[in-house]
């Protein structure tokens, strides 16, 4: 149980040493139900004015593109979040066969100030918006080897530490000081000591009066009124606290010595050979004691693991040295939301395989080998945490793979870092079938290769003036040549604040678009950037350049990419671009008006901008063919309705029918 006041007085603490302040911006990508994200990424930077950005999605093409375009400059994660984007950043360098200038300014970067640093890697902070300046680091261990790599790319790390029952932090290194392999000092208004076996204990006004309803779980977990963590750890002379692992974790020896878990896992993952392991204690019937065993999962499987384990004995004392090992033969260990390591499910996994340890891979007997698995199958296994023969095409990812909304998100994130293929959370849900999954995968990697391209040159100031011109001199005297237009209510865009969205009507006259921006007075279509249909538009390289220079069109993918159409067109607005769109979704000229899809009434909800109601009436019926002498111009009438607002409570349903009654009724 967390009260206002234990939360209120971790945020005052954490506020004093934290280094938000005004003008910075936190992507806040850890889901806000754990305490370590809700106190550190929401309620402290309110409290120091700074902006929070959430991304649309947990996945990397989101999460990139915020950092890029919203000048983030602080990233709270846990160690292995900083990890994978460590990996991702390596991987493009290796693509990129940059692999050795890498290292080469990796040597030379400690020896250089912060800022000299940062221009050292220009083009990795470039990737990054340019702004990234400190990444706060806890919910478990981080290695010192990776805070040095990010400090060598010239972004602070600051390592905390804390606990759901301490509301949540601790300790925290600060800008004034941090000591390399410490979680800082601990927080003003709290007290740290160290129990006589090691655990660290707290005590504070941010400590939890206890567990609901659970008086035996509250006795069990405090002494007196200190609260014990079940970490270890000691207090160096100048107050800085050092942590030693779990205490559940701490493997006793049958000589009654005590094995630190972490010390040895720390010198494993520094192991170029090794991707990260895991030490558990095995226990041994003839001593009554544990045994050290670790469990490896390898970056260089060509690498022999004994090798490895001799190598990192060597650097051991004679009571840690590893017994023996077991090789993890998934991509990852089974990890928690926040991802931590789930020791639990790996010990029950190698007490379940005999405990035997120098076994080569994990594996049930009746698995079948790895290399006759779908790559896709295992991944839907490691997420779903289940083993991979209990995965069937036919499996549902809910109701049977127990796999939950966010789940989905970690799920398409491992699909587009592996398989290079982007696939839209709106395409996914817990009735998708594996079997549908592996289709939609293969389909959009054929088809989109990745996702939509949206291009930024139809949005710069020069194209904007070249496309005035291009109007003024040939597309508005043509169309003139063509059409004799009148345009009525033109009024009700006075005084209106944009940026809006026009609903147009789309089967009137072939030139609907153009028209549409000849009616408008130029300081509204200097402005206008059209949703054009990704699969005809921009199906062709004259075309889409034709479209983009006349129209600032945009592709708006109405099946395989609709989040990523939908979330630039809220860029767009966010920017001050007036938005056009055909709600009927296909042109069909000289046909009655098509019902208006309901994507439109999505828009007018969610993106809480002004709707205005367009009509195109052609007098003439589009069988009229282009005849240049004035007298045979086809008569054109526009009218511009008064603009709708809808209220955010309004179904998408209700809200396109009201926009569609609104375009029809103007006549």
């Amino acid at each position: 149980m967390l009260s206002h006041g234990n939360i209120a007085s971790n945020v005052e603490a954490v506020r004093k040493v934290s280094p938000a302040n005004s003008t910075d911006r936190m992507l806040s990508i850890l889901p806000l139900s754990h305490m370590f994200e809700q106190t550190g990424g929401l309620l402290v930077p309110l409290n120091s004015g700074c902006r929070i950005v959430y991304p649309t999605g947990r996945q990397p093409t989101f999460i990139f593109k915020a950092l890029r375009e919203t000048g983030i400059t602080i990233l709270l994660l846990v160690p292995q979040g900083l990890q994978l984007f460590m990996d991702g950043i390596e991987r493009e360098v290796e693509r990129k066969k940059k692999g050795g200038i890498w290292r080469a300014l990796n040597r030379v970067a400690p020896f250089l100030p912060i800022f000299a640093r940062r221009l050292l890697f220009a083009n990795v902070h470039k990737q990054m918006g340019g702004k990234l300046k400190f990444v706060l680091s806890g919910g478990a261990r981080l290695e010192p080897a990776l805070a040095r790599k990010w400090e060598n790319l010239g972004v602070r790390v600051l390592e905390g530490y804390g606990t759901t029952e301490a509301s949540p932090v601790i300790s925290f290194n600060s800008l004034d000081r941090q000591v390399p392999g410490s979680v800082g000092k601990v927080l003003s208004n709290q007290e740290v000591r160290i129990a006589t076996d090691g655990e660290v204990l707290v005590k504070g006004p941010n400590v939890t009066s206890g567990y609901w309803r659970n008086e035996e779980a509250t006795k069990s977990l405090f002494d007196g009124d200190w609260y014990k963590t079940g970490d270890l750890g000691h207090l160096d002379d100048d107050g800085f606290l050092f942590l030693r692992g779990r205490k559940k974790d701490l493997i006793v020896l049958a000589n009654g010595q005590n094995v630190y878990a972490e010390d040895i896992e720390s010198m494993l993952t520094s192991h170029p050979a090794v991707k990260e392991g895991v030490v558990l204690g095995i226990q041994e019937a003839r001593s009554g004691g544990e045994k050290v065993h670790a469990v490896l999962l390898m970056e260089d499987p060509s690498v022999p693991v004994k090798d490895v384990v001799d190598s990192v004995n060597a650097g051991l004392a004679d009571h840690q040295r590893i017994a023996d090992y077991t090789v993890w033969s998934d991509d990852d260990f089974p990890r928690t939301h926040t991802l931590k390591v789930k020791k639990g499910i790996v010990l029950d996994a190698i007490v379940a395989a005999g405990g035997a340890g120098k076994a080569e891979a994990l594996r049930p007997a009746d698995a079948p080998p790895s290399d006759a698995v779908d790559p896709l199958f295992r991944v839907v296994a490691e997420v779903a945490e289940v083993p991979v023969r209990s995965v069937e095409p036919g499996s549902t990812l809910g109701g049977d793979l127990g796999i939950d909304s966010l789940k989905r998100v970690e799920l398409l994130s491992y699909v587009e870092q592996q398989f290079g293929t982007y696939v839209d959370e709106s395409q996914v849900d817990p009735t998708t079938t594996v079997q549908e999954l592996v289709e939609l995968v293969a389909r959009q990697a054929q088809v989109r290769g990745g996702g939509l391209r949206f291009y930024g040159w139809p949005l710069t100031a020069w194209c904007r003036l070249l496309r005035h011109a291009i109007h003024v001199a040939l597309i508005f005297p043509w169309l003139s040549s063509m059409y004799k237009t009148s345009v009525s209510g033109l009024e009700n865009l006075e005084g209106l604040q944009g940026p809006v969205i026009f609903a147009i009507n789309h089967n009137a006259i072939q030139w609907d678009s153009v028209i549409v921006l000849k009616s408008l007075p130029r300081v509204w279509r200097s402005r206008v950037a059209y949703a054009a249909a990704a699969e005809i538009t921009f199906s062709k390289l004259w075309l889409m350049v034709l479209a983009s220079l006349v129209g600032g069109a945009f592709p708006f993918d109405r099946e395989t990419a609709i989040r990523q159409s939908m979330e630039y067109l809220g860029g767009l607005l966010d920017s001050g671009w007036n938005i056009g769109i055909f709600p009927e979704g296909e042109q069909t000229l000289g046909q009655p008006m098509l019902p208006f899809k309901s994507g439109v009434g999505l828009l007018g909800v969610e993106c809480r901008a002004p709707i205005v109601p367009i009509r195109i009436v052609s007098e003439r019926g589009p069988s009229a063919r282009f005849k240049p002498l004035l007298g045979n111009r086809e008569v054109v009438s526009v009218y511009i309705g008064k603009p709708l607002e809808l209220s955010p409570d309004t179904s998408y349903a209700d809200g396109a029918d009201r926009i569609e009654q609104a375009v029809r009724s103007l006549a």
